[in-house]
């Protein structure tokens, strides 16, 4: 019985620790990791050390001041300067497609790739057949005369050679 409450009291701890919502303060290093400067450098807010970057740390500190969330502080910016201030694009509208197309076009060209490994693959396995209109039998009068245009040239290179 023992066991069963116990169980039972640590199967209710971990859903209380699992299943609990975190409620966090939003600080300014969360936001300034979203932003862009705006100043041309291309480094996020967080990094940059320029003037613009120091207004857009004081316009963030004063709204979580006012205990905005971190949505509606990048709201009021994405107002003022548009999307290309966020650091990452939004995952919505065309955005969205940004996201999914390379990774798409990565598992349609693996899959590709898997097939025609697979058809070279299978291809090998049958041993290498050749159609027989590109084989014809060697005759015996064929060899001689192999051997012998083998020993012209051959006769003729030391020819040359030494000269």
């Amino acid at each position: 019985m023992k066991a069963r409450a116990f169980s039972g009291l640590l199967l209710a701890a971990l859903a209380a620790v699992f299943l609990a919502t975190h409620a966090y303060a939003v600080t300014s290093k969360d936001v300034e990791k979203e932003l862009m400067c705006q100043c041309g450098c291309t480094m996020v807010v967080a990094v940059c050390d320029c003037d613009t970057a120091n207004q857009m740390r004081e316009k963030i500190s004063g709204f979580i001041a006012q205990g905005q969330s971190k949505d509606q502080i990048l709201a009021y910016f994405v107002g003022q300067y548009g999307e290309k201030v966020l650091s990452a694009p939004t995952k919505k509208g065309f955005n969205l497609v940004a996201w999914v197309v390379p990774f798409a076009a990565v598992a349609v060209g693996g899959t590709g790739l898997f097939f025609i490994l697979r058809a070279w693959a299978r291809r090998g396995r049958k041993g290498g057949e050749v159609e027989e209109s590109l084989v014809r039998p060697v005759s015996p009068e064929d060899v001689d005369e192999y051997k012998d245009r083998l020993e012209a040239e051959l006769k003729r290179f030391k020819e040359e050679g030494s000269a």
